[in-house]
């Protein structure tokens, strides 16, 4: 009996109340049947998290910069070990069904969770979180390590609003960017489950769009199942204000395609008894939803002891020595030189003694939202005494050193060495217990940390409390960081993280306490006085010091994380400043930025002689860093996403066309700070002798194409050749170049070595808005192959006997959707949410429709139109020709109206449709 058999056959001896039992998420025990609790859910982004200790691999941003399958393959395999390691120690209640990876396109490096995705890029991004998911679900055809859940579908790239938020997304960006990721982890990689986004597109919630049933599903052709995102469930109601009832939430998400519900147990049940009761699904939609469930569970061993015992992982193979040297190689692959002047690096150790190791990230290995509990961590600074015990190496985080005085009382505010404590406002003096380390994370953000007990400041909702107590700046809600406000009479203000008012409580003992107001009394003041200028220091370090490693970036929980997107792309000031200073008194600078996300650092490359990247990089980052410095290992990883100069060289955020906004490598017509791909190695490479196994291919043939990398240099050295496609002769506006091969591959010095990749012509598709299909266009094309985006090394042409985009029919209904270029509008959808619409948002809205054929005359052109009085505007470009209507009062609704022309259309033409704000069009054609 194969697996669809045995689920159909649980699925008879289910009661409808058992089968209710089986939507949440959090499934239900079902005794008699002998099927245990199980949560679907759990978090593996980089390593199994919030379970315990795990194993902690660089950050997916960081991961995918490696450019390597095999190196996700192996990592994949070691988290599903561990993953498999605490299933078993925690009662098989769940933790299989994982959510993870992170595969939203990442076309914006403001969005707050970009340390979570792997690239701008589709083809790499599915590539590399692919490899991933091969190595977490392993390679048995029908049985699963683990079942992976690549998130969120679809076009989830900013925070602020991200429960209400629609984003307008045209079929030619929803098929070749937005959903091609999804396409190919399904179809190429086996992902077994996908999750939902909070946002909407096109005006409908992710959750109860049909396109989940309709292209995940039916078109890709996923195995498993549908989940939504937490809470998304209630948001639907409580966010989006879809329905006003959350029966019809789940009617519709069944119907749409999902298959289990990540919220309240109970409100899932109960909102299922209701949907059956008023006729809006029927026990088979029930049916239909677990079985995708419980088939997942079938395939990872749920109810077959036989092959649950073939996965069976002890519980000392979590954080083995295996998987701490995969956590070290991991962050040596990731790691990216974008800078190396005069090859600067590797540093000569015989000619160093005495090394300054300076900045808020030098002694800092931050935990990110999903990271595991560390089962250790290194520092940059750790690592480099770790290589380099035998120099003098000194450090500095470069921060001030306060000391704070109530205005109100003249007291400073001191701490207890050790333990938890309230904060007073009780000293005359200033001791270590009077001051704090004054962390300045920009735009506002500050932390306190006390000298005397190493405990950083934080707000206790509980007792309305700021207490000396925490050890890190971490949490959902990061209640570390305060915004201390300069009034102007050089006094400040605290507020807490949440925009509370710190004060003196004189009834308790002078505590530091926070309020919502003053309540109409004076606003309390602090002064606070600087004990050691942190920069200052830091600088006298430097000076004094052969070489400066200055290290750079951000905490992963402020100023850019889930639930909050960056608000520039810059350093934060106090870093930028950082920089600049050391810069004056030593510029033997390697700068390295340790960071979730680009930075805009365009002084630093002008005046820094190396630079160096790494993602927050795990359990092992100091030490793999400190060996890249020193030359024992020479860095290869590749950017995965486009440094821009300035924000102002790219859209708003809520901008999803990538094609019209002239968003990543792909589109981007200025110069870059940094290009896509890019990344340099401490040794040089020739490309040569490039060879296509044609000049001329049909549409079911395979590129095949071989060339050499020799290594010129004097360093044994790994490379990363990428391979581009640019459309020479197209129809339709197209990528600059498009990446669909690479590889990485060993050259030792004065070697070289042969490459092969294959390029299936299937890859090279266009979505055609006009017959609404996939299409690989007939015409010319150019093959590229070089060490980044803007670094082309060899270069050939070919052709491919493909398919000709077809003229317009204007005769056909035309969707107002399928325009080739548009102009200031947005879309909506109706109808049962399956017909999306355009929506003209000022007078000067239009959509422009190319090559329509008038093989006859018509007379007259058909419009369903929703207009509150405005007026619409045809013009044939191509003639000159201009026709304009009269649009009445719809009353809101959708109506077919009948223009007459009045003169003759003929020949091939362009058409614009013009529309006055607040006209909505669904489709037309001509008669």
């Amino acid at each position: 009996m194969n697996i669809e058999e045995k689920v159909k056959e649980l699925i008879s001896k289910l009661t409808l109340e058992e089968k209710i039992k089986l939507l949440p998420t959090r499934q239900a025990e079902i005794p008699r049947l002998n099927i245990r609790e199980f949560y679907i859910g759990g978090e593996a982004a980089h390593g199994v998290a919030w379970l315990g200790k795990a194993t902690v691999f660089p950050q997916p941003i960081g991961l995918s910069s490696s450019f390597d399958r095999e190196l996700m393959k192996k990592i994949g395999n070691a988290v599903s070990q561990e993953a498999r390691a605490y299933y078993y120690m925690r009662g098989k209640i769940g933790g299989l069904m994982l959510w993870a990876p992170t595969v939203d396109m990442l076309r914006d490096p403001r969005w707050g969770r970009t340390e979570e995705g792997y690239g701008e890029d589709p083809f790499l991004a599915s590539e590399m979180a692919g490899a991933y998911i091969q190595g977490m679900q392993g390679d048995d055809p029908v049985y699963l390590k683990t079942a992976m859940t690549p998130k969120h579908f679809f076009a989830n790239n900013n925070e602020k609003d991200r429960d209400k938020f629609s984003a307008d997304i045209d079929p030619r960006n929803m098929y070749e960017y937005y959903l091609e990721v999804f396409r190919r982890v399904i179809e190429k990689y086996r992902a077994q489950c996908i999750m939902t986004a909070y946002n909407a597109v096109n005006g409908i919630p992710c959750i109860i769009n049909p396109i989940v049933r309709e292209v995940i599903k039916e078109k890709f052709g996923l195995e498993g199942c549908v989940v939504t995102d937490a809470a998304d469930f209630s948001q639907t109601v409580t966010s989006h204000k879809t329905f006003g009832n959350h029966y019809e939430t789940l009617a519709y998400a069944l119907k749409a395609g999902i298959d289990a519900f990540t919220d309240n147990p109970d409100l899932v049940i109960e909102s299922a008894w209701q949907a059956l009761e008023k006729g809006l699904i029927t026990e088979e939609d029930i049916d239909r939803a677990i079985s995708n469930s419980l088939k997942v569970r079938f395939r990872l061993g749920e109810f077959d002891e036989e092959i649950s015992k073939r996965f069976y992982v002890p519980p000392n193979q979590i954080c083995n020595n295996e998987h701490s040297q995969l956590a070290y190689m991991a962050e040596l692959k990731s790691v990216v030189l974008l800078k190396n002047e005069n090859k600067f690096l590797p540093l000569k150790k015989e000619k160093i003694n005495k090394i300054a190791v300076i900045g808020p990230l030098a002694n800092k290995n931050y935990n990110d939202w999903y990271s595991g509990t560390y089962p250790y961590k290194v520092s940059v600074l750790q690592g480099i005494i770790n290589r380099l015990y035998n120099k003098e190496i000194l450090y500095h985080d470069s921060y001030d050193i306060v000391a704070i005085k109530s205005v109100k009382n003249n007291k400073y505010l001191r701490v207890i060495e050790s333990g938890i404590s309230p904060v007073w406002a009780v000293s005359d003096n200033i001791t270590e217990k009077e001051v704090f380390k004054y962390i300045d994370w920009g735009w506002g953000k500050k932390s306190l940390q006390g000298i005397a007990n190493g405990k950083y400041l934080t707000a206790d909702d509980s007792t309305s409390a700021i207490l000396s107590s925490a050890e890190e700046v971490f949490g959902w809600f990061v209640k570390e960081v305060f915004n201390i406000d300069p009034i102007g009479d050089g006094t400040y203000l605290i507020k807490t993280w949440n925009g509370k008012y710190a004060y003196i409580d004189e009834k308790e003992g002078n505590i530091l306490k926070f309020k919502d107001s003053f309540e109409n009394l004076p606003e309390e003041k602090f002064i606070f006085e600087k004990v050691e200028k942190g920069i200052e220091k830091a600088c006298e370090i430097a000076q004094n010091s052969d070489i400066v490693i200055l290290c750079v970036g951000n905490n992963p929980l402020v100023n850019g994380r889930e639930d909050e997107d960056r608000i520039d792309i810059v350093l934060p000031e106090h870093q930028e400043n950082l920089v600049r200073e050391i810069f004056k008194v030593n510029p033997n600078i390697v700068l390295l930025v340790i960071s979730s996300y680009p930075y805009a650092i365009c002084w630093e490359k002008d005046h820094i002689p190396a630079i160096l990247w790494s993602s927050h990089g795990g359990q092992e980052m100091g030490n793999a860093i400190a060996d890249i410095l020193l030359g024992n290992f020479s860095p290869a990883g590749r950017l995965n996403m486009t440094w821009y100069r300035s924000i102002h060289h790219i859209p708003p955020i809520t901008d999803y066309d990538i094609i019209r906004g002239k968003r990543t490598y792909m589109y981007f017509d200025k110069e870059p700070l940094f290009s896509f791909g890019h990344g340099l190695t401490y040794t040089e490479f020739e490309y040569k002798n490039l060879i296509l196994n044609s000049k001329n291919f049909k549409l079911n043939e395979e590129i095949k194409l071989s060339f050499e990398i020799e290594n010129i240099g004097d360093m044994d050295s790994e490379e990363v050749p990428q391979v581009y496609i640019k459309a020479l002769n197209s129809k339709v506006k197209r990528p600059n170049i498009q990446l669909k091969g690479f590889t990485r591959v060993f050259v030792p010095k004065g070697e070289r070595v042969k490459v092969d990749i294959t390029i299936p012509i299937s890859e090279l598709f266009i979505w055609d808005v006009r017959e609404e299909r996939y299409m690989v266009e007939k015409g010319e094309y150019e093959i590229l192959i070089g060490a980044s985006s803007k670094d082309i090394r060899l270069r050939d042409k070919f052709h491919i006997d493909g398919e000709e985009i077809k003229n317009r029919d204007p005769f056909k209904s035309t969707k107002a959707i399928n325009f080739d270029d548009y102009h200031n509008v947005s879309f909506n959808t109706k109808r049962s949410f399956k017909e999306t619409y355009v929506i003209f948002n000022d007078n000067d809205s239009f959509i422009l429709f190319k090559d329509f054929e008038f093989k006859n005359k018509p007379k007259k052109v058909v419009m369903e139109l929703s207009s509150n009085h405005s007026k619409i505007v045809l013009i044939f470009s191509k003639i000159g020709k201009e026709f304009s209507f009269e649009v009445l009062d719809t009353n809101n609704e959708w109506k077919e109206i009948v223009y007459l022309l009045g003169e003759h259309i003929e020949g091939i033409q362009d058409l614009y449709i013009k529309g006055e704000k607040g006209l909505k069009i669904n489709w037309f054609r001509f008669e």
